[in-house]
């Protein structure tokens, strides 16, 4: 054994998928089975005798399903973090939500094709990116922990000069004072982050919200009735041809790129944005992206855009934003501090397009004073 490798516990009552789960783990470098188990009892008491740095938690299971073996696995063992591992249909990705809310890191859909090979790879595909990050959790854990006092009994280093604020590109037009819309583009921790954010939101908020968060069929679903449950602004899974309309939250459905289309006003001389679904091929291995809903709100606003990009992995948005920045557009990104994984914000922020970065807590209110400023209200 390998101590320098990521110990994963598999949970699933399927003896086919734990196998399935098991051959995908050990083929990848640096990870090593930890254990399997056919339901939460036994996960957690094989996590008590032998913690796990990463469990992949079946949804639904017999005696203690995913949702109820979270909460005792954060409750009793918080450094260890959980991707849910779900199937297809409603109910299981209704859990699969209520579990992302409740901490799990992220979700792993449970491949419906024929051909094993290609299961057993997209199942690869998709865990390189968690387990680096599961990795890299780890790393800063560590590194908290040795900075204590054997760095004190030295004389502290002189601090380093600041480093200068980020260069921003030469802007095709200025800083809008009003906002029309706005784009909201999220991933990796987003159903968490947005529970945070769009609740808080009054129902009348004066412009509309177009918003892409990285998921699959069904589960975008899911994600928009959960937001509607709780918030005072309409909040829905976005339908083609819809007119996109104040004080509304659109939601990309899941396998679909979302853009901005125009339609001829029937009441007058000029035209109403409207929402438009296709199946595009992905961007940034992303389907529905953010940068095809950014690029296509720029090519049908003449500027006043606000853009909003949170937690997640990877740099969907950012060249989404740049082409927002041509036309007129604010950006806010989520602090690091307040991201589960800070990928996405921070593409946006190293390319010098971030004109301000929010804490979760504060995205909400921060978001309603651009919207209604210079509105009367």
């Amino acid at each position: 054994m390998d101590s320098h490798n990521l110990r994963v516990l598999i949970v699933d009552d399927t003896i086919v998928y734990r196998k399935i789960l098991t051959e995908v783990v050990e083929s990848l470098d640096d990870v090593e089975i930890a254990g399997t188990a056919p339901h939460g009892r036994l996960a957690l008491a094989k996590l008590d005798q032998a913690p796990a740095d990463l469990v992949l938690l079946d949804v639904e299971m017999p005696e203690m399903n995913g949702l109820e073996a979270l909460k005792e696995i954060r409750r009793r063992h918080p450094g260890t973090s959980v991707v849910m591992v779900s199937g297809t249909n409603l109910g299981s990705a209704d859990i699969t939500l209520r579990c992302l809310e409740q901490g799990a890191l992220d979700f792993l859909r449970k491949p419906e094709g024929a051909d094993p090979e290609a299961s057993r790879q997209e199942l690869k595909d998709k865990l390189r990116p968690l387990l680096r990050h599961v990795r890299m959790r780890m790393n800063l854990r560590q590194h908290e922990g040795h900075v204590q006092e054997p760095v004190q009994e030295r004389a502290p280093a002189a601090a380093p000069e600041p480093p200068p604020p980020p260069r921003l590109e030469p802007r095709a037009a200025p800083l809008p004072t009003r906002f029309d819309v706005v784009g909201i583009g999220v991933s990796t921790g987003g159903p968490n982050a947005l529970a945070e954010l769009i609740p808080r939101l009054p129902a009348d908020f004066p412009v509309p919200i177009l918003l892409v968060q990285h998921m699959p069929p069904m589960f975008t679903a899911s994600l928009a009735e959960h937001l509607a449950q709780r918030s005072p602004i309409a909040v829905s899974e976005a339908r083609d041809g819809e007119p996109i309309l104040p004080g509304h939250v659109y939601i990309a459905p899941g396998g679909l790129h979302m853009v901005v289309r125009r339609r001829q006003d029937p009441e007058g001389a000029g035209t109403l944005p409207i929402v438009g679904l296709n199946e595009n091929p992905p961007e940034n291995s992303c389907r529905p992206s953010v940068d095809v809903l950014f690029r296509s709100m720029a090519s049908q606003y003449e500027g006043n855009l606000l853009a909003v990009v949170m937690t997640g992995m990877g740099s969907d948005g950012c060249e989404g934003v740049r082409a927002l920045k041509r036309k007129g557009c604010l950006c806010l990104t989520q602090t690091e501090a307040t991201c589960t994984v800070y990928g996405m914000p921070l593409a946006v922020e190293e390319s010098g397009l971030s004109d301000e970065q929010v804490p979760l807590e504060r995205l909400s209110a921060r978001i309603l004073y651009h919207v209604r400023r210079n509105r009367g209200a």
